[in-house]
């Protein structure tokens, strides 16, 4: 099922953040985090025109992330210049205070088998679908929210074009040349942290890459 989610103006989000002293969580070169802990909401923001600020928006409007895998996502922040955020509920971590954001463990404890087979292969099913897939299944980039197990992290979405033939999709503003390596980046991840959540979570490991749509077919047969 498609999220339905509210738009909220940049600007209206500025003048909260000032008026209910919404606490910036973190901070890295053109985003930011901030937590406003009346309503128990994150805004995540960019800057103008990022070249990244395109993903998240097609990621919903494709259903990628939907009702079983991101059910906590509730708005999406504009300017004129375009996309500048989004707004999600907070939830549980499904990391364990003083793990490593690596760690599988307490998600594993928190869940049931069936319910983390579900939420991989909603991921693998819609990324055949739309061509595209969710890059960094970190523990860290995972929550619980009203009993669904939730991503966070919107823009770590990149398409098949760009994983499979070192090409950008429409969406996908970014140089391929660009310093943190996006095509390399997206390569490995895709491949490293679905094989890990197959290994880890589901107790299932396979010799194959994450490479081909032909392989994520392969590897949603194995759940």
């Amino acid at each position: 099922m498609k999220l339905t989610l509210k738009t909220i103006n940049f600007e209206d989000f500025t003048k909260e953040a000032t008026s209910d002293k919404i606490i910036q969580v973190k901070k890295k070169r053109e985003r930011a985090v901030y937590y406003l802990p009346k309503k128990r909401l994150f805004f995540k923001t960019w800057v103008k025109n990022w070249t990244q600020s395109e993903i998240t928006n097609y990621g919903v409007e494709t259903g990628f992330y939907n009702q079983k895998n991101a059910n906590s996502l509730c708005a999406v922040l504009f300017d004129e210049s375009g996309p500048r955020g989004y707004v999600q509920h907070a939830g549980e971590s499904a990391v364990a205070k003083g793990k490593s954001d690596k760690c599988w463990e307490y998600f594993v404890t928190k869940t049931t088998l069936d319910q983390r087979k579900k939420f991989i292969h909603n991921i693998l099913e819609n990324s055949i679908r739309v061509k595209g897939t969710y890059t960094d299944l970190a523990p860290s980039n995972v929550i619980f929210y009203q009993d669904r197990i939730n991503l966070i992290d919107f823009e770590s979405f990149r398409s098949f074009d760009l994983i499979f033939n070192s090409k950008r999709a429409d969406f996908e503003k970014f140089e391929l040349d660009a310093w943190w390596k996006p095509v390399e980046t997206a390569k490995r991840d895709a491949n490293k942290y679905i094989k890990e959540y197959f290994e880890k979570c589901l107790d299932i490991k396979f010799d194959f890459n994450m490479n081909s749509e032909v392989n994520f077919k392969k590897a949603m047969n194995l759940i």
